[in-house]
């Protein structure tokens, strides 16, 4: 019966960290497709245009293009994206799947909701803990933080 136990957690242990779309960490390569995919990646607006979509609006469902700033360091389980000079945070539908850690300075395409969140002091400091932040950095985060967010549901690395 402990066998059986032990089988399950394991195979709930390998489902939960994305399955089939979590990448090997010494791969060099990240340019592909992560999450779910099957939509049309031209379709994709810039990031001046997002901001002018979510005017006015709590939340767009979009496809969005830019420039990866930053992605998480831990596994890989969330990016920040350039959009027209301000950072959005990027985080993947029911963590189903994960980027390259490798992935900064990288183009990408990605479709799902866009909308402002407020980030807690807890999470803003578990996010500078997986980008490596310094001691003193992360110190420095006391109070909540309004930002542009996006839960995407599928990326597509250039």
């Amino acid at each position: 019966m402990n066998k059986i136990i032990a089988i399950t957690l394991f195979a709930a242990l390998l489902t939960s960290c994305g399955g089939q779309n979590t990448t090997d960490e010494t791969s060099s390569t990240v340019a592909g497709n992560y999450g779910d995919t099957e939509w049309d990646a031209s379709e994709a607006i810039s990031g001046d245009n997002l901001l002018k979509e979510l005017e006015g609006k709590d939340s767009v469902y979009t496809t969005v293009s830019g420039n990866v700033s930053a992605a998480c360091q831990a596994k890989g389980c969330w990016m920040n994206m350039d959009v027209s000079g301000e950072e959005m945070y990027v985080k993947f539908k029911d963590y189903g799947f994960f980027v390259p850690k490798n992935s900064a300075d990288h183009d990408a395409v990605i479709k799902g909701w866009a909308y402002v969140d407020t980030l807690s002091v807890a999470e803003q400091i578990e996010i500078a803990k997986d980008s490596e932040a310094s001691e003193e950095e992360i110190a420095s985060i006391t109070e909540p933080k309004v930002k542009l967010s996006f839960t995407a549901e599928g990326v597509v690395m250039k």
